[in-house]
């Protein structure tokens, strides 16, 4: 029950400083990230998508520190940004886990057949 409690803490801590660290960018860069963040967070699972959003915050806050423009970093489409980096935590996503499940479930079918 103390690691259950520790960990729902611990992640929640987590989160919090991710959003401070988030808010300490410089615009456009904060603004781009939590739009970002919010979009991926409709096909995320967990907190384990958090290592995906640090490792975006790193990328953010290292290219605000060199100043490379926003478009730069996430290119044309912010959509295909944010798909190649959920494709890398592939367990971490509900798409990936319903899209598996359909899978199975007409494999389990073509096999009654």
């Amino acid at each position: 029950m103390a690691n259950i409690l520790q960990k729902l803490i611990g992640d929640k801590k987590r989160y919090h400083q991710f959003q401070r660290d988030v808010a300490a960018l410089p615009q456009p860069y904060a603004a781009t990230l939590q739009a970002l963040e919010k979009y991926m967070w409709n096909f995320a699972k967990g907190e384990g998508f958090l290592d995906a959003l640090e490792a975006i915050l790193h990328l953010f806050e290292e290219s605000a520190a060199d100043q490379v423009p926003v478009a730069q970093i996430i290119g044309d489409d912010p959509v295909k940004f944010c798909d190649a980096i959920m494709a890398q935590y592939p367990n971490d996503l509900w798409l990936i886990t319903y899209q598996n499940r359909l899978r199975q479930r007409v494999a389990a079918i073509e096999n009654q057949q």
